[in-house]
């Protein structure tokens, strides 16, 4: 009781410190992201941040999923869907003031073919080569999908100067670079806020809102108190326990987009128990997916169904029905759990403590205890458990949630280098062919079967998705949710 008084006194104390009409967007943010080198992250908070507000896309997609131009005005792709030429929008300027050159465009976007595997399983060894006022790539194979993935993917096709992108720090992480967007990285407080600024040289229209404050408040009781006290304008990830009061008060509006992603618990199939498919299937078995769901999201904001790609009415729609391992079987997961290696040894369920990930680990370990099966919980903040996942020998499933992405190909967990690595070969050629498939349509097609192996060879086990839902003054009129949020063609009514 002492720590809420203390929550409320000091929110009511900023709040009468913050004018009403002082200019700033004022955001509370779940989430830090560790680096705004969106090239190099998949942090939500990171893209929400830094992409299309101080970094740019080549291309992008507006609110309807279509894809739109920004740092090029035109692209085209030639009729055998080898080649593929962005020509650059001229008068573009970096914040220092240089302009936006062929090399730079060039040395960016073949960074983030070698740091994006997705992107090379389309491209292959070829690379972006500069001309006159443009840029060009040309494969072996088509290239007809890649348009679609340098708009929408999460570790984003970000445009910096050509210095700044070889100039990388430890780790390959690109630090200080300006970007082209409507605002500067005015200043970072580590744990704090993150404060941005209207670039006045813009090229583009500006936005109406002319400062973002990014507060980092991981707790969502201290955020929502925050919201109803008038010191936040918008919060995100709005807990399901807030959903209700929030919803009757007068002057705030709640925000539920589609589906932003999918939870998942992906099996180490590189070494330990979880490398045995019978264990995996049995896992399956075993699991209540709906009881998971409930773990995070109480009665909001989620579907049941084990497809991997997002959008019940998407072409990437596969029927669960297919799937022989979505359904809780305790009698055949007890019969596949026998036939396997499980030696009694504890399974190890590594999670983050991030918006509720842990409680969904909690509640897996709860119900294979109840079938025998012995366990134990590694839960980390966010970036211990990033490190922690990436040696195979600390834990057996990983509990995470993802992203959307509009490609199959697009999902981390299907590359043999992922955490927990990925060596199927019947859905492995399958999924080269999406790849160079001619167009999206095609691709949705082989990806039906592709699917059904998937679920065969049970790399991990998609519970449902989630829909975030995030909450703001009334009067903040036109935010997107397209990716995340952005406040870009946002006003206050």
């Amino acid at each position: 009781m002492i720590r809420i008084l203390c929550i409320i006194s000091a929110i009511i104390l900023l709040a009468s410190c913050r004018g009403e009409d002082d200019g700033v967007l004022s955001v509370a943010s779940s989430q830090e992201p560790q680096t705004l080198d969106v090239m190099m992250s998949t942090s939500v908070s990171g893209r929400s941040i830094a992409s299309g507000n101080i970094y740019e896309k080549l291309i992008s997609t507006d609110a309807e999923g279509h894809i739109i131009p920004v740092l090029a005005e035109s692209w085209e792709l030639s009729d055998d869907g080898r080649e593929l030429v962005f020509r650059l929008r001229s008068g573009v300027r970096f914040h220092d003031g240089t302009a936006l050159d062929p090399g730079d465009a060039a040395a960016s976007m073949n960074r983030w073919l070698s740091v994006y595997e997705n992107a090379e399983s389309i491209t292959g060894d070829a690379r972006f080569s500069e001309g006159e006022g443009m840029i060009s790539i040309r494969a072996s194979s088509s290239i007809a999908l890649l348009p679609e993935m340098i708009a929408t993917a999460p570790q984003c096709a970000v445009i910096m100067p050509e210095e700044s992108v070889l100039d990388t720090v430890s780790g390959g992480l690109v630090a200080d670079a300006p970007g082209t967007g409507p605002y500067r990285l005015e200043e970072w407080v580590s744990g704090s806020y993150i404060l941005l600024s209207g670039n006045e040289d813009y090229w583009g229209s500006m936005p109406e809102i002319s400062e973002i404050r990014y507060s980092f408040v991981p707790d969502p009781v201290t955020r929502r108190l925050g919201l109803e006290s008038g010191l936040y304008d918008f919060i995100d990830t709005v807990s399901s326990d807030d959903i209700p009061q929030l919803s009757e008060k007068e002057g705030i509006t709640l925000h539920q987009s589609g589906e932003n992603g999918s939870i998942v618990l992906v099996f180490n199939k590189k070494e330990g128990i979880s490398s045995d498919i019978l264990f995996r299937r049995a896992a399956a078995l075993l699991s209540d997916r709906e009881e998971l769901m409930k773990a995070c999201y109480g009665d909001y904001g989620y579907v049941l169904r084990s497809g991997y790609m997002d959008g019940e009415d998407s072409i990437w729609d596969v029927s669960s029905s297919l799937d022989p391992y979505a359904e809780r079987d305790e009698d055949e997961g007890r019969r596949l759990l026998a036939m396997s290696s499980y030696d009694g040894s504890p399974v190890r369920i590594l999670s983050s403590d991030l918006t509720g990930l842990d409680r969904i680990a909690l509640a897996l370990s709860s119900q294979l205890e109840e079938a025998g099966i012995d366990t134990e919980l590694i839960i980390l903040d966010w970036a211990s458990f990033i490190e922690k996942r990436r040696d195979p020998s600390a834990w057996d499933i990983y509990v995470s949630a993802t992203s959307r992405v509009t490609l199959p190909i697009e999902k981390n967990y299907l590359f043999p280098s992922s955490p927990g690595g990925f060596d199927d070969p019947a859905s492995s050629v399958l999924l080269a062919e999406i790849a160079s498939s001619p167009s999206p349509e095609e691709a949705a097609s082989i990806w039906q079967e592709a699917q059904v192996k998937l679920w065969e060879y049970v790399p991990v086990i998609v519970p449902g998705h989630y829909s975030t839902v995030h909450a703001s003054v009334s009067s903040l009129k036109g935010i997107d949710f397209t990716d995340g949020y952005s406040f870009r063609e946002a006003s206050w009514e």
